[in-house]
């Protein structure tokens, strides 16, 4: 991850900003990473390095505006993870976050940003799909 800078993407945004989301990668140093960011950016952060903890606290109703996904995990891959949404019928914007140079995605994803990737660009797509406005 590039360091942040400050960050016009949520300065000054509605409550939207205050959206929650999930992050979701087997890395605890990279989840923890995220998670302060994010909450420093004013979203609400829950982070799982476990998939399928994640995936029973959405199949349990939970509605984050988003879920930051990785796409190779040990415990289930990030496929099989939107394979699992869809057969629940969960529909939530999910951003793939990829080590793999091309990843071969057959579940609906809002979008790919492969690893490392520039976390300017990860707020401006975070922001884009949590609704929340630009200034």
């Amino acid at each position: 991850m590039s360091s942040p800078g400050p960050s016009p993407c949520l300065a000054g945004a509605a409550p939207l900003a205050r959206a929650e989301i999930f992050v979701v990668d087997d890395d605890p140093a990279l989840v923890e990473s995220l998670m302060d960011l994010l909450s420093d950016e004013g979203y609400r952060v829950q982070g799982f390095t476990r998939p399928l903890e994640a995936l029973d606290r959405l199949t349990r109703g939970a509605r984050p505006r988003a879920v930051l996904l990785d796409y190779v995990m040990p415990e289930m891959t990030g496929e099989e993870f939107l394979a699992a949404l869809a057969a629940a019928g969960v529909e939530v914007p999910v951003l793939l976050l990829s080590g793999v140079s091309e990843p071969s995605i057959h579940g609906a994803v809002a979008g790919v940003l492969a690893k490392p990737f520039d976390v300017d660009r990860l707020l401006v797509v975070l922001a884009r799909l949590t609704g929340a406005v630009q200034r």
